[in-house]
């Protein structure tokens, strides 16, 4: 199973709904029995006040280790990179773990 972007949002619809649960930094899809180890992570959506992507980051997803490594500042719901500003959701980045 290949790593997954889970939004706040979701993650908590899907643990409200039973669909999944939560455990420090693990997630378990019921339905699968799949456990994910889960890393704070942002998906870049749009470019702010900008027509052009430098970095070509948007649709791309990075975890908050990432930005740190690239010199990214993370705040809400934007991260500047250089001289861009982005919007991004927040949420996690989900790491499979062998069955």
């Amino acid at each position: 199973m290949p790593r997954l972007f889970i939004s706040v949002e979701r993650l908590e619809e899907w643990a409200a709904e039973g669909r999944a649960a939560l455990e420090g930094d693990r997630m378990t899809l019921i339905e699968l029995g799949q456990v994910f180890v889960m890393k704070p992570a942002v998906h870049f959506t749009a470019v702010i006040g900008a027509e052009q992507d430098p970095a070509n980051l948007v649709g791309l997803v990075h975890s908050q280790e990432d930005l740190q490594a690239m010199g990214a500042d993370h705040m809400a719901t934007s991260v500047i990179y250089g001289d861009t500003a982005y919007e991004v959701i927040n949420g996690f980045l989900g790491e499979p773990l062998p069955p």
